[in-house]
């Protein structure tokens, strides 16, 4: 192997990864993960601390599920994005011999 060739396949391998490392980040954001074997567990409960204003909702945690295995997503104070908007918590959904979890979103 010479020097002129391996920077161009380098530069080929980390312009082949960029799409994979780029759908990994946005996983996440898509409303709903790949299907899960297990059930999540029960809930955890929460000590709710004093609004930050008048207008905050709490907003309940849940098991998400990250590398593996669930973890615990705490609830936290949000404003709504509107006055009249209600928030649909996030739920897991049972496909089959499968769970896929359905995000949380205001409408």
């Amino acid at each position: 192997m010479n020097s002129k060739s391996s920077p161009r396949r380098s530069g080929r391998t980390r312009r082949a990864l960029i799409p994979v490392a780029l759908g990994l980040a946005l996983a996440p954001l898509t409303g709903c993960t790949g299907p899960v074997i297990e059930g999540p567990p029960a809930s955890q409960v929460e000590v709710l601390s004093s609004a930050p204003g008048p207008d905050y909702v709490w907003i309940d945690g849940y098991w998400g599920w990250r590398w593996g295995h669930y973890h615990w997503m705490g609830g936290h104070w949000e404003r709504p994005p509107r006055p009249d908007a209600k928030w649909v918590k996030p739920r897991w959904e049972r496909r089959g011999d499968h769970y896929f979890l359905i995000e949380g979103y205001w409408r």
